[in-house]
């Protein structure tokens, strides 16, 4: 994937799948659900996510964090398993994408509402349906928490011109959202 550059250059990008939702909605399950799957079909898969909360880059009293509050913008801790890059500013989802092109097949990124990628969206209830579309572009794939029917009671389908039935799964078909999920991915590749 190419990302428009505004100095009239291409930069490459990996594809990104974004999986949306408000708390407790099934995001991190089928995040996880859908690397295994992708994985086992021998892609190599990032992965991203945001918190919406203030979040600690390491433990108090590491090595790493003394680095960083003694001024260190950013510090790589590593081992014979492992390395962790922690940067003390915010990194965008574009940004990301770039930074992971030839390392991985596709990024699948829990949150990041307003970034511009193809999304599936996780709701708890219809209002909810109405705020992510207020919110974000792109979704490509509704799961609900509540039937079908019982969205179509609201009359929410019906008065959200974007949504069609067919793209909004109920949580309980596992089977069918997990294979769904899989299908958008692959189509981005």
């Amino acid at each position: 994937m190419s990302i428009p550059s505004g100095d009239n250059f291409i930069v490459r990008a990996v594809p990104v799948l974004q999986i949306i939702g408000y708390k407790n909605s099934g995001k991190t399950t089928l995040a996880c659900k859908l690397i295994a799957a992708l994985t086992a079909q021998g892609l190599r898969v990032g992965s991203a996510k945001h918190d919406a909360h203030e979040f600690r880059l390491d433990d108090y009293e590491t090595d790493s964090e003394k680095h960083l509050s003694h001024g260190a913008l950013e510090t790589i801790l590593t081992s014979s398993t492992a390395t962790r890059s922690m940067r003390k500013s915010s990194t965008s989802l574009d940004e990301i994408a770039q930074q992971l092109y030839g390392k991985v097949d596709i990024i699948i990124a829990e949150g990041f509402k307003s970034a511009r990628y193809p999304k599936i969206a996780l709701i708890h209830h219809a209002v909810e349906m109405r705020d992510l579309l207020a919110q974000a572009a792109d979704i490509r794939l509704w799961i609900s928490w509540e039937a079908h029917e019982d969205l179509q009671e609201q009359g929410l389908t019906l008065q959200i011109a974007d949504i069609s039935s067919k793209l909004i799964l109920y949580i309980k078909e596992q089977e069918d959202i997990l294979h769904k999920a899989i299908s958008l991915a692959r189509s981005l590749l």
